[in-house]
C-alpha cells in the first residue's frame, strides 16, 4: 500500500499543500498572538469575573506585547481564510454532489474570521488602562460575546465538514482511496456538535474542550494536505 495519500479532487496538488501549509501558519500565529497578549500582567479572569478584576486585567497588560499579539493574530485569521478555502476545495467532489456542503465550510470559515476581525476583540486591551471599571466590563463581555459567536461559525464548519467527509466515502472515487478516513468525519462531527452545545451553555468554562479539539483536527487535516497527491486520469483508470 502507498504511503502517500490521495484524495479525489479538482484542487491541483499546490492548492492543497498551501492550504496545509495555511492550516498550520493559521494555528501557530492564533495561538502565539494569544499567549503574547494574555502573558503579561495580571492573569485572564473567567467570562463572569467582577469589573474590579476585568480592570485590573485590562490595565496590566504590556502595550508592546498587545500590539505584537494582536499582530500575530489578525495575521493568523487572514492564513485561516487561505486553508478554508482549500479545505472547501478538497471536499468537493465534482459530479459526485452538490457543492452545498462545501459551500457552508467556505461561508462558515469566512464568518469565523469576520467576527474576529472586526476589531471588538482587541479594542478593549489597547486602551484598558483609560477605562473604569464599568466600561472595561463592558469591554470585556462585548469580547467574550464575539468569541463566543465564533463558536458558532466553527460549529457549522465542523458540522458541514464531517457530513462532508463521511458523505464522499459513499461515493465514487479513487479506485481503492477514500478522500478522507471516516474518523476525520465523525471527529469534526463531534467538534461542531460540542461548539453549539458550549453556546448554549456560554459562560461555562467547558468551551476549552471542543475548541482545542477543532484546533488539533485543523492540524491533522493540514498535515494530510500536506502529503496529498490527488490521482490522475490514468491512476483512476
Amino acid at each position: 500500500m502507498s504511503t502517500i495519500d490521495r484524495i479525489d479532487t479538482s484542487a491541483p496538488p499546490r492548492d492543497l499543500r498551501l492550504a496545509g501549509i495555511a492550516g498550520w501558519a493559521a494555528t501557530v500565529m492564533v495561538f502565539t498572538g494569544v499567549i503574547i497578549i494574555s502573558s503579561t500582567g495580571a492573569p485572564e479572569p473567567n467570562f463572569d469575573a467582577s469589573a474590579d478584576k476585568i480592570q485590573q486585567y485590562l490595565q496590566t497588560q504590556d502595550p508592546w506585547a498587545v500590539a505584537v499579539g494582536g499582530f500575530l493574530l489578525a495575521f493568523g485569521l487572514v492564513a485561516w481564510l487561505w486553508f478554508v478555502c482549500g479545505l472547501a476545495a478538497a471536499l468537493r467532489r465534482p459530479g459526485a454532489r452538490p457543492d452545498l456542503l462545501s459551500t457552508v465550510v467556505l461561508v462558515s470559515g469566512t464568518a469565523a474570521v469576520a467576527v474576529m476581525l472586526n476589531g471588538a476583540p482587541q479594542a478593549s486591551e489597547y486602551r484598558g488602562d483609560g477605562l473604569d471599571p464599568h466600561a472595561a466590563q463592558f469591554a470585556f463581555d462585548l469580547t467574550s460575546v464575539t468569541l463566543a459567536n465564533m463558536w458558532v461559525a466553527l460549529g457549522s464548519l465542523g458540522l458541514a465538514a464531517g457530513w462532508a467527509i463521511l458523505v464522499g466515502r459513499r461515493e465514487p472515487g479513487t479506485p481503492g482511496q477514500p478522500a478522507w478516513p471516516a474518523w476525520l468525519g465523525w471527529w469534526a462531527l463531534a467538534v461542531g456538535a460540542g461548539y453549539l452545545v458550549v453556546r448554549m451553555a456560554f459562560p461555562s468554562p467547558l468551551w476549552y474542550l471542543p475548541h482545542i479539539l477543532f484546533w488539533v483536527w485543523v492540524l491533522v487535516v493540514s498535515t494530510r494536505m500536506l502529503r496529498v497527491r490527488p490521482a490522475t486520469d490514468a491512476e483512476a483508470v
